[in-house]
């Protein structure tokens, strides 16, 4: 695919990105913690998680829901080079043992950028996130 052509030429605002669900469990948990070098407790000990998580239990690292977003928004761009920014808040814990599922949604196209609102949203309907990023068309 060239520099200049778009992987997806029809795009519109309203366009739903394909979304992607993950489970949150020990094993991602640890190898996020591996990758990133964040070994807080809060992320893989059940005993001092149970003393400090709001949820009373393990939660996933923020930056791997992030991570989840973050591919969501390069699958549909075409690659990473078309990303031209990311930003997301986010708004409560994931919770081990849960899905979530991570989206987004074309909110503003202009000069051959889009603008897509993202989020996460855990199985309860509950968001754990929400952003926005920026990708060349």
């Amino acid at each position: 695919m060239s520099e200049s052509s778009s992987p997806h030429p029809a795009v519109q605002v309203g366009t739903e990105l394909p979304s992607i669900e993950q489970v949150s469990n020990l094993t991602t948990s640890v190898m996020y913690a591996g990758a990133s070098g964040d070994f807080n407790p809060l992320h893989y000990d059940q005993a001092f998680a149970g003393q400090v998580s709001p949820t009373g239990g393990i939660i996933a690292h923020g930056m791997f829901s992030m991570g989840l977003a973050s591919r969501v928004l390069t699958a549909f761009a075409g690659g990473p080079e078309r990303v031209l920014e990311v930003q997301v808040r986010f708004t409560r814990p994931w919770p081990l043992g849960t899905t979530s599922t991570f989206g987004g949604k074309v909110t503003a196209i202009e000069d051959g950028i889009a603008t897509v609102a993202l989020t996460g949203t855990n199985e309860s309907g509950d968001r754990i996130l929400k952003g926005a990023g920026r990708i060349r068309l």
